[in-house]
């Protein structure tokens, strides 16, 4: 079929569904659509903000390192009756004698040291920070693989609406050739009418893929966080890229698996935990500095008045004799969680392992089966060629003809879905190992 007349086809098919002819479609490419979903996926959005959050809280204020600086002021009035008896005899009675107090002043303190609880502290928002960015990384690797799944999925199922294609058009020929046989004599109406069949049989699967592909265009329009009837056109071929040997796609995703990597963050992350916790084991030193004022003036009483300010120094020690809490338990806790993420690490590791190597085998028989079947269609096609000579010359049936064409469009179909198997294998093993998908 040319390109013209495919062009008016698929304009006629769509008018009558009511959609935007295919041939005033844009060809979207595998870097737009990761593009577009990187910037506009609301996952990545989110681990992007959680990313900045992280990077907010490392600092080191955060961290204990830096001194705090308090101010306070205090203003009191009150109004009181007085009566007060000396050692020598004498009294002082007063009614509704009021008492004013003013207190102001502002202190540095800086904790010296806190059991080493403030470099366990750096080190783990420091750790947080990089997983964050790590987890940033991830979602995007999982994001990139499911529209580069979407997007040869919609491939595929092109494939199979030009391979359906090519079949009607090879039946239309034969429906041709049976009226023409038909009009001189030599053919009958019944092979007219099952070339038809064939058709019609043609055109309604062509339909329903037709329907695929729209399902399939929205499920890749939904990943990149787009409307789902944005309609555009996808390649017709699905590359087949080189991949790593076993030994070396098993080491790569035991250095770079992101969920791997993960996890020794958060292993690093529980020894620091540990460390932070012990710090209460340990006693405090505080180094203080500060100014104070008092100012106080009473109506009755053995003071008028009194005012005192000045500079103050000092080093102020702590240690909790009892906390509250039974920190050794705490400790003891603490060093489960470290064992539990050992454990869960080690399980995933064994995991990756096994799926890296059953990935690998499944890819190298699909590589073997794409072979056979290139062949099989070479066979085909040339059987098709045959079918037709053997047809015009009156030495084969109609039947004969239609089989062959049939057994083409099978083949196509199951050349289309091993290079779409081997292809999503090919991006499963490559996000598993942690290589870059995009």
């Amino acid at each position: 079929m040319t390109q013209a007349i495919r062009c008016l086809f698929f304009g006629l098919l769509f008018i009558g569904l009511g959609s935007t002819p295919v041939c005033s479609q844009e060809l979207l490419t595998m870097e737009e659509a990761i593009q577009q979903g990187l910037d506009n996926n609301y996952n990545i959005r989110i681990a992007r903000n959680q990313e900045e959050i992280a990077a907010n809280t490392n600092n080191p204020g955060n961290a204990g390192f830096l001194p705090t600086v308090n101010t306070f002021g205090n203003f009191t009035y009150t109004n009181n009756n007085i009566r007060q008896e000396f050692a020598n005899g004498e009294s002082n009675e007063g009614n509704n004698a009021g008492n004013t107090s003013i207190q102001a002043g502002a202190e540095v303190s800086w904790t010296a040291f806190d059991g080493f609880r403030m470099f366990a502290t750096r080190d783990r928002l420091d750790m947080e920070q990089n997983r964050s960015r790590l987890f940033t990384s991830s979602e995007m690797q999982d994001l990139v693989t499911q529209i580069q799944v979407a997007y040869y999925e919609a491939v595929r199922v092109r494939q199979q609406i030009e391979n359906t294609n090519e079949s009607i058009e090879l039946n239309q020929s034969l429906q041709n050739l049976a009226q023409a046989k038909l009009e001189i004599g030599t053919g009958t109406e019944l092979e007219v009418l099952q070339t038809t069949n064939r058709v019609n049989a043609d055109s309604s699967l062509l339909l329903n893929l037709e329907d695929q592909l729209r399902i399939a265009k929205i499920a890749l329009n939904r990943l990149m966080n787009r409307e789902p009837d944005i309609n555009f056109l996808v390649p017709a071929d699905i590359p087949v890229a080189a991949l790593p040997n076993l030994e070396e796609l098993v080491r790569l995703a035991i250095e770079q698996n992101y969920q791997l990597r993960l996890l020794n963050f958060d292993e690093q992350i529980a020894l620091l935990q540990i460390k932070e916790t012990r710090s209460a084991l340990y006693p405090t030193l505080d180094v203080f500095a500060g100014y104070n004022y008092n100012f106080s003036k009473a109506e009755a009483g053995f003071f008028l008045s009194n005012t005192s300010f000045g500079p103050r120094i000092g080093v102020r020690a702590n240690y909790d004799l009892f906390p509250g809490r039974n920190i050794k338990k705490d400790l003891a806790n603490a060093e489960l969680v470290k064992e539990n993420v050992r454990l869960s690490k080690e399980n995933l590791r064994e995991d990756i392992i096994s799926q890296v190597s059953q990935l690998y085998q499944n890819y190298q028989a699909l590589l073997e089966l794409n072979q056979l079947e290139e062949r099989n269609l070479q066979t085909a096609q040339r059987n098709i060629n045959l079918a037709r000579r053997l047809y015009q010359s009156g030495r084969a049936t109609n039947f004969d003809v239609r089989e062959a064409i049939l057994e083409a469009t099978t083949v196509r179909d199951r050349l289309s879905d091993v290079a779409f198997r081997m292809k999503v294998t090919e991006i499963q093993l490559k996000s598993i190992a942690g290589i870059p998908l995009y």
